[in-house]
């Protein structure tokens, strides 16, 4: 009988230890968890996303507010995007801010181009999801004035660099300051 009871004081102990050490690995999980999304949780740079493609030299990661999109994807083939709608741009260089971003719920690379009288004026390499590209040059600078222009923006498959099309022109303003 006393065998017993000591079988059953081990059992009862060897239970307590095996859930006290439950208890304590899920915390430390969670803990680790809770760690990697405050200190390391930001999504990976769009040049790591997609290392095989160069993006435009004037693209920077992130959103235009400096943000990442962690969120739901869009679905392949949708088009996301921002442009300013008036651009000014000083006739000495053409610098100016363009505001162009394409969104983080994309999955699909990105191409711009600006036309001022179906003379292209402006034409950006790939931005990648999640990138934006806040001041640029134009390529070509008209002569000063304002013009009405054509903002046209066409996605590209990242594994196949083909395009999968045009989303609607959009209309914005170009200012050339003399």
């Amino acid at each position: 009988m006393g065998e017993w009871n000591f079988l059953k004081y081990n059992r009862e102990n060897n239970i307590k230890t095996f859930a006290a050490s439950l208890i304590l690995v899920i915390l430390i999980a969670a803990f680790s968890v809770a760690g990697f999304m405050i200190f390391g949780g930001e999504a990976p740079a769009e040049e790591d996303r997609y290392p095989w493609i160069a993006s435009d030299s004037a693209a920077k990661d992130g959103m235009l507010d400096g943000t990442f999109y962690n969120g739901e994807k869009n679905p392949a083939g949708s088009l996301a995007y921002k442009i300013a709608g008036e651009i000014t741009v000083e006739a000495s260089d053409g610098k100016g801010n363009f505001k162009i971003e394409n969104s983080g719920k994309n999955t699909c690379l990105m191409k711009v181009k600006i036309t001022v009288n179906d003379e292209v004026v402006y034409q950006t390499g790939y931005i990648k999801p999640n990138q934006h590209i806040s001041e640029d040059f134009l390529d070509k600078i008209p002569e000063a004035g304002t013009y009405e222009a054509l903002a046209l923006f066409e996605g590209f498959d990242p594994n196949t660099e083909e395009s999968i099309g045009f989303a609607e022109p959009e209309e914005i303003t170009i200012t050339v300051m003399p």
